[in-house]
């Protein structure tokens, strides 16, 4: 007998012990109240965040409380429930997998969840003490769930940084350790605008190159701070990597932006060459889309039709490799990419 069957076998049981008055059951908790709700605007598409634990929603207005609505596509959907299991070590990594239309996030027996990419929905189960690891929380449920829907409804997500300068928008793409993040710091600093630091992502259904991303903080290695004294803050996990992450609000020197045009993909190759100058060299876009974008998604999703459309138009902007080691020279040369009457 299955699992529900023997459900309602215990139900039927117990309503006949109890002369045939029994309440509502609910096996799947499919009813559970959801008394928290808030519409936030990550990347400036509306998202429903549910839950019956008010923390989720502290969680959700720490990732994407600054945004504003741009778009108006209609709206994603997230709900948690918070159940009274209390862990006594935070929980493992989840493990993703994908078919068809779902994909499934599984780290332990209370803590997973499930989206279905095609409708823009998605629900969690965790408990008070991945709650209370914000981190944890953040990564691996709220911003994983949140951006994987964005990422199979409105987006594609690309691995590279995102400056801009008088409208101009630079994406800066490399493999992990090329610089990304600190090349966008520094031309920070030097007057650019700062969009994304590793994950930018290209509007499916708005015609350009139109990239949006989360400058909400910048995220570093912890030898960052020997570059940029500024920089301080305390260590995260990222990826499984040591991360430094320093919110925007805190730097403000530093301007931001959530929304730029694409005039420019930099590929970065740091090295140690024999006097170390700056190259600033064009290359073909086209050969440069596998280093550029991957989709990991199901091939049943009508959406990678609409995103192998915008990362074509994404390729119609000159390509180059700039190769460097000092930070000021490199961006000498990117200074060039923005014409002189522009300045």
């Amino acid at each position: 007998m299955g699992t529900l069957a023997c459900e309602r076998a215990n139900q039927e049981a117990a309503r006949d012990e109890a002369g045939g008055v029994f309440p509502t059951a609910d096996p799947l908790k499919a009813s559970a109240p959801l008394p928290f709700h808030r519409v936030l605007f990550p990347y400036g598409f509306p998202l429903h965040v549910r839950a019956n634990h008010n923390a989720i929603l502290r969680a959700a207005e720490t990732c994407w409380g600054s945004y504003r609505r741009i778009f108006r596509e209609p709206p994603l959907e997230l709900r948690f429930f918070v159940s009274e299991a209390s862990p006594n070590q935070v929980p493992p990594a989840p493990v993703f997998r994908a078919q068809a239309n779902l994909l499934t996030i599984v780290a332990d027996g209370n803590h997973y969840g499930c989206c279905d990419l095609a409708a823009g929905f998605g629900f969690a189960y965790v408990t008070a003490t991945a709650v209370n690891h914000a981190d944890y929380l953040r990564y691996h449920f709220l911003e994983s769930m949140a951006y994987s829907l964005l990422d199979t409804r409105h987006l594609a997500a690309i691995h590279a940084a995102c400056i801009g300068r008088r409208g101009r928008g630079v994406l800066l793409a490399g493999e992990s350790g090329a610089g990304k993040s600190s090349l966008a710091y520094a031309c920070a600093r030097r007057g650019w605008a700062y969009i994304s630091d590793d994950a930018s992502s290209v509007v499916l259904r708005k015609q350009g190159r139109t990239v949006v991303g989360n400058p909400r903080a910048f995220r570093f290695r912890p030898e960052a701070t020997t570059l940029f004294p500024e920089l301080k803050g305390p260590l995260h996990a990222h990826r499984g990597k040591p991360t430094i992450e320093v919110e925007t609000k805190r730097l403000p020197h530093v301007k931001v932006a959530y929304e730029y045009t694409v005039d420019h993909i930099v590929f970065l190759n740091r090295y140690a060459g024999n006097d170390g100058s700056p190259q600033l060299t064009p290359i073909s876009s086209r050969g440069s889309l596998k280093r550029l974008f991957q989709n990991p998604w199901p091939s049943e999703l009508a959406i990678n039709q609409h995103r192998d459309t915008a990362i074509e138009r994404l390729l119609t902007a000159p390509a180059y490799e700039l190769r460097y080691r000092d930070f000021d020279a490199a961006i000498d040369l990117l200074d060039t990419l923005i014409p002189v009457d522009e300045l």
